[in-house]
C-alpha cells in the first residue's frame, strides 16, 4: 500500500511539472540575447566587407560639396566630346587587366553610364570592383587630367562577356603617369645583353645575324652602331641605338622587334635569357644623336621543333618580374 501511494505522489509531481509548461525557459529572452549578439556581428562584417565602397561614397559626398561646378564641367566634357576611356582593374598591386574601351554616354545620380566598345572577356567578379579609367590628357583650370579611380556601380554579364556597365562618379579627376611597373636602372651595360631583329623576321630570325645588339666592351667599340639599355621592368625596357647609321630595322611607333634578352644573375654567376616581341611605344632623341625607344613586351616566345610559338602577355612577364625582384639591390 505504501508503495502504491509513493508511486501516485511521484506521478502527481510529474503531472504538475508538465502541466505548468516551460516556465523556467524564457524563449523570447533567449532569442533576444542571440539577436543582440548576431545583429552587431552582422553589421560589423558588412561594414568591413564594403568598407572601401562606403569610404569612397563618404569622401565623394564631401568632394561634391567642395567643387560641384568643376566636376560638372569635366563630366560634361567626357560626355559631349565622346572621350574614349581605357577601363582597367585597380588593386593594391596597381593597374591590372584591361576590361574594356568605353565612352561615357550620360552622368546622373552619381553614376556614369558607359557605351562599351571593345570588351575583354573576364571571369573576374565585377560586383563593387575597383577600376581605373585612362583618357587622352586634357587640361582643366590649368591642370592636366588623364585618369580617375572609381568602382563598378552596375553591370550585366553573359558568361565571361560584359554586356552593360556603369561606374560611380569618382572623388576626383587627376593626372597619372601610365607606368605599370617599377623600372630597374642598369648600372653596368654588360649586365644586360640584347640581340634585336626586325619584327617581320619572326618566322626565321634565329637563322640570321641580329640587326642590332649590345656589346661586351662599349668603351672599345668606337663609333659603331650598337644597342644600349638604360632600364628594364617586367613590362618593357628603355634602350638606345648608339651612333645610328646604315640600314636599321623598322623602329617607328607601333612597329615590333624580336628581342633576345640575356640578364646576368649574380647568384648563379651566369646569364638567363628569354625571347620576346617588343612593341615600340615611343621614340625620342638621346645624347650624341642616339635614338631612344620605349619598348613594351607584348608576346613571349617558346622554342619548339622548327621554330618558336608566341604567347601574348597580359601586362608583364611574371618570370621576369620574379627575377628582377630577386636580384634587385
Amino acid at each position: 500500500m505504501l508503495q502504491y501511494w509513493a508511486q501516485l505522489d511521484y506521478l502527481r509531481e510529474v503531472q504538475r511539472n508538465f502541466a505548468s509548461g516551460p516556465n523556467n525557459v524564457d524563449l523570447f529572452g533567449v532569442f533576444g540575447k542571440i539577436l543582440s549578439v548576431a545583429i552587431p556581428v552582422f553589421v560589423v562584417v558588412a561594414l568591413w566587407h564594403y568598407r572601401h565602397v562606403i569610404g569612397f561614397s563618404f569622401l565623394r559626398f564631401f568632394a561634391r560639396l567642395m567643387s560641384p561646378r568643376g566636376r560638372r564641367i569635366v563630366e560634361n566634357y567626357l560626355v559631349t566630346k565622346s572621350i574614349l576611356l581605357d577601363v582597367y582593374t585597380y588593386t593594391s598591386d596597381g593597374v591590372g587587366r584591361k576590361l574594356a574601351d568605353a565612352r561615357v554616354t550620360a552622368v546622373a545620380g552619381g553614376k556614369m553610364k558607359l557605351q562599351l566598345i571593345n570588351v575583354k572577356p573576364t571571369a573576374l567578379k565585377m560586383k563593387n570592383m575597383r577600376v581605373i579609367c585612362f583618357t587622352k590628357p586634357f587640361t582643366f583650370s590649368g591642370r592636366k587630367i588623364n585618369a580617375f579611380v572609381t568602382f563598378v556601380g552596375h553591370f550585366v554579364k553573359r558568361g565571361s562577356v560584359i554586356k552593360e556597365m556603369s561606374l560611380m562618379t569618382p572623388i576626383r579627376y587627376r593626372f597619372v603617369i601610365r607606368r605599370k611597373h617599377t623600372r630597374q636602372r642598369i648600372a653596368k651595360e654588360e649586365a644586360v645583353r640584347i640581340k634585336a631583329w626586325d619584327g617581320r623576321k619572326r618566322k626565321s630570325f634565329w637563322v640570321g645575324k641580329p640587326d642590332l645588339q649590345t656589346v661586351n666592351n662599349p668603351a672599345h667599340y668606337g663609333k659603331k652602331t650598337r644597342l644600349s639599355v638604360e632600364n628594364i621592368s617586367a613590362g618593357g625596357m628603355r634602350m638606345f641605338i648608339m651612333h645610328p647609321k646604315g640600314k636599321l630595322p623598322q623602329i617607328t611607333v607601333g612597329s615590333q622587334l624580336i628581342l633576345r634578352v640575356s640578364l646576368w644573375d649574380p647568384t648563379t654567376k651566369r646569364f638567363s635569357y628569354f625571347n620576346v616581341i617588343g612593341t615600340v611605344r615611343s621614340r625620342f632623341k638621346g645624347k650624341g644623336g642616339a635614338l631612344g625607344m620605349g619598348i613594351q613586351f607584348t608576346a613571349e616566345g617558346d622554342k619548339v621543333s622548327g621554330g618558336y610559338i608566341w604567347k601574348s602577355l597580359q601586362g608583364e612577364m611574371k618570370s621576369l618580374a620574379q627575377f628582377l625582384d630577386r636580384t634587385k639591390g
